[in-house]
């Protein structure tokens, strides 16, 4: 039985269906995403997949392997050091402006509400976009368009990588264990707190990537 599409077009659908798949780990690395394949899944036809596959590669959840198919993204560490050294001066600067400004990060503290209700069953890729929305909310309180457009274009990489290190968190409640301290450490008002807590809470990560 084919998975229900529901979004404002069957590409959209589609797009968000496989990415949902990609980040909960049911299409796991270097799996190949071929047309072929994708519409008998789905139950469409291969131009809808055509045009989804090249939406999702546009995103950075599909790339070209060596043999010139599509796959799904295998990060090695050197990309996931890559990321985090373009992320981190991103969210630090996000946390000193916060910080220095009693900025107040309501939206951010409903979505760690949001993570730390999910039941123990909720899947992996909820768990990936509420995180990412979680940071999200952090860099788009401070108010920059120009901040937020850049970091905006990090998120599926960022969501690509945690989807790879799920093995890294077998406790559901870790992850939101996890940002509790984060956020309480950004509202302590002390800069110099919650910039250290932001910069561990980023290594732990690319350090969890480094030992699956």
């Amino acid at each position: 039985m084919s998975p229900a599409l529901q979004t404002t077009t069957t590409r959209d659908a589609l797009v968000a269906e496989i990415r949902a798949q990609i980040l909960g780990g049911a299409l796991k690395p270097g799996t190949p995403l071929t047309e072929t394949g994708l519409a008998a899944m789905f139950d469409v036809a291969r131009p809808t997949v055509r045009s989804a596959l090249q939406v999702l590669t546009s995103r950075h959840l599909a790339q070209q392997s060596q043999g010139r198919s599509l796959v799904v993204p295998v990060l090695d560490h050197e990309d996931v050091r890559d990321l985090y050294f373009v992320r981190v001066p991103l969210e630090l600067e996000g946390v000193r402006v916060v910080v220095e400004n009693g900025i107040a990060l309501d939206e951010a503290e409903q979505y760690l509400e949001k993570m730390e209700q999910m039941p123990d069953d909720a899947s992996w890729a909820d768990r990936v976009e509420v995180h990412t929305a979680f940071h999200v909310a952090i860099v788009d309180a401070v108010g920059s368009q120009r901040l937020s457009r850049i970091y905006s274009t990090l998120q599926d990489e960022m969501q690509l990588c945690l989807a790879q290190i799920q093995q890294s968190y077998p406790n559901p409640q870790d992850l939101a264990r996890e940002h509790r301290k984060l956020l309480d450490e950004i509202q302590s008002a002390d800069l110099d707190r919650a910039q250290s807590e932001m910069r561990r809470h980023l290594a732990r990560a690319v350090e969890n990537y480094e030992t699956t």
